[in-house]
């Protein structure tokens, strides 16, 4: 009895600790995180709350199309985007604020679900700290577009809980919540795919009172959810436009690039090493070595079929995601150097974001064996741990910091845009509005979708085509009728084809537009004209219609469609 009471003593002190510590790495990322708090939007982030305005309701995302380009469908990430937009409306540290909670949870989650699967509060904890100081998870939490990787992940952790328990004998009401969590991060982004494929292999391994008949049945049905998913998407997106993976040449060329890049980056991130300098990569080395060294002890500690089956799934949630992404990476720079700038580094930590999770979990059930009681391989893994958060904490930091600046370029931009802009006499038709000289290729990327994120009042100008001397990726307005001889000297960019070059996004419509150098102006009667200087945006309409400043408006699409 004094026995028993004893290590319930040790237990719930070393629960107390845990707690403790657990406290301690959520204000380190706080910290860390803390400079994005003054940042701004970036590039994708002003499309999500620009279609967020054109919404009708939070449920459009689920029937109808909500990302340009026709590909992709996660109306539940799309829901959250609405959600925040009628909350915080453009307010940015309420968006970051948002981001960071998510993947505060996300590092809850995975805690929860490495301590089931190890049977280790010790082991959860390690994995959970990692997960959350790491360059790759703030990374991606800053990128505020990037909040559909972080709900995703977050339903697909909290899934594989209730996977766990199926294959432990836990019965079908623990089925029936793996899947609709595994249904939601599938509408969140599909990357949660990667979730499905490491269930199964929990299942495959489950425990030896489920029998093969039980484990297919469950596969089978969390292909049924897969189907579900499709089906879904194909009546919302009636024109996918996903067509173009079939007519890439040499696929299984580029299969084995997409691959052997994602593995490159991956290297390149998980260790962050050429960004590490001084005491912080001394550390780090430290923090590795001592990794690697009670990983081979490890290995020699018996395999019990629960250690598999916890190294398999994450091993499994890792890799996957490798060959769920390569038609994107196969097209992508993931090195991580010096030169490398703050917006690639910030914008590519997505790639890697389950994947890190996955591979923490697996190492995790490697060193399980190690974590069991408070002994020198517990307290060297402990070292281990202190050696490494420190400098991902430090570098972190530094990404926020870096990111934020670049951020804050972009806002003197906009803001100056929107009140010059405001100042305007819209026309109701035809309305076209060039933002000249900014010679800012980011700005030129998102002109129209900014202004329509953050202008106070988006009716007056929600018929309007907002550009550089360049067309954005794409406008999004509301187009009554659709009218070629409208848009001039915009023009669809695969010629009169409605069907092509618009989509419809609740009361609005993307459309992807070309533009016509040297156009007649006389054509131009609802255009508008701004020139940036010293800071602002000066109306130069005037001087443009007379003819004494010719703006030079360019293609910046195919050569066969920059004919004039």
């Amino acid at each position: 009895m004094m026995q028993t009471d004893r290590v319930n003593r040790l237990s719930h002190g070393s629960d107390a600790r845990l707690w403790l510590a657990g406290s301690i790495v959520i204000l380190g990322v706080v910290v860390a995180f803390r400079a994005a708090f003054a940042g701004y939007f970036m590039l994708d982030d002003f499309g999500m709350l620009a279609i967020a305005r054109f919404l009708d309701g939070p449920l459009d995302p689920f029937f109808g199309e909500h990302i340009p380009g026709a590909v992709y469908y996660r109306p539940l990430g799309m829901l959250l985007w609405w959600l925040s937009e009628r909350l915080f409306g453009s307010t940015p540290a309420a968006h970051y604020a948002l981001n960071l909670l998510l993947h505060i949870a996300v590092a809850g989650a995975l805690w929860r679900l490495t301590t089931r699967l190890c049977e280790s509060r010790w082991a959860g904890f390690v994995a959970a700290a990692c997960f959350a100081c790491h360059p790759i998870g703030l990374g991606t939490t800053l990128w505020l577009s990037d909040r559909f990787d972080l709900l995703a992940l977050l339903f697909t952790l909290l899934g594989l809980g209730f996977a766990l328990d199926f294959s432990r004998g836990a019965g079908w009401r623990a089925l029936a919540a793996a899947l609709c969590l595994f249904g939601l991060g599938l509408l969140s982004k599909e990357i949660a795919l990667a979730g499905f494929a490491a269930a199964a292999a929990l299942w495959m391994r489950a425990d030896e009172g489920i029998g093969w008949k039980v484990r297919v049945r469950a596969i089978a049905l969390l292909l049924f959810v897969l189907a579900l998913y499709l089906l879904m998407r194909s009546a919302a997106l009636p024109n996918h436009g996903a067509g173009w993976l079939s007519s890439l040449s040499r696929q299984f060329e580029q299969f084995a690039q997409g691959g052997s890049i994602w593995l490159g980056g991956w290297l390149n991130y998980a260790s962050f090493w050429a960004l590490l300098g001084g005491w912080k990569a001394a550390a780090a080395l430290v923090g590795y070595a001592l990794i690697a060294a009670l990983a081979i002890v490890a290995l020699f500690q018996p395999w019990t079929s629960r250690r598999q089956q916890v190294v398999l799934a994450g091993l499994v949630l890792c890799l996957s995601t490798a060959v769920l992404q390569w038609p994107l990476l196969a097209f992508q720079d993931l090195r991580v150097a010096e030169s490398t700038s703050v917006i690639n580094l910030v914008t590519n930590s997505r790639y890697f974001y389950t994947a890190w999770a996955g591979l923490l979990v697996a190492l995790a059930g490697i060193l399980t064996p190690l974590c069991s009681t408070n002994n020198l391989s517990r307290k060297l893994l402990a070292v281990a741990l202190v050696a490494l958060v420190l400098p991902w904490l430090l570098a972190s930091q530094h990404l926020a910091r870096s990111y934020r600046n670049a951020t804050l370029e972009q806002r003197a931009m906009v803001e100056a845009a929107v009140a010059s802009i405001g100042q305007l006499e819209i026309p109701d038709r035809s309305c076209q509005i060039y933002l000249l000289d900014t010679d800012n290729w980011m700005f030129g990327w998102i002109s129209d979708e900014a202004i329509k994120a953050v202008v106070p009042d988006l009716q007056p100008i929600s018929r309007c085509l907002i550009q550089t001397e360049h067309t954005p990726w794409y406008h999004i307005a509301v187009v009554d009728r659709f009218d070629v001889r409208d848009l001039y000297p915009l023009r669809p960019i695969h010629g009169a084809d409605e069907s092509k070059a618009t989509q419809k996004i609740g009361r609005g419509r993307f459309l992807f537009l070309n533009l016509s150098p040297g156009p007649d102006l006389s054509r131009m009667p609802g255009a508008r004209f701004l020139s940036w200087r010293n800071g602002s945006f000066i109306d130069i309409t005037a001087d443009v219609l007379a003819g004494t400043r010719i703006p030079g408006l360019l293609c910046n699409r195919s050569a066969d469609e920059c004919l004039p």
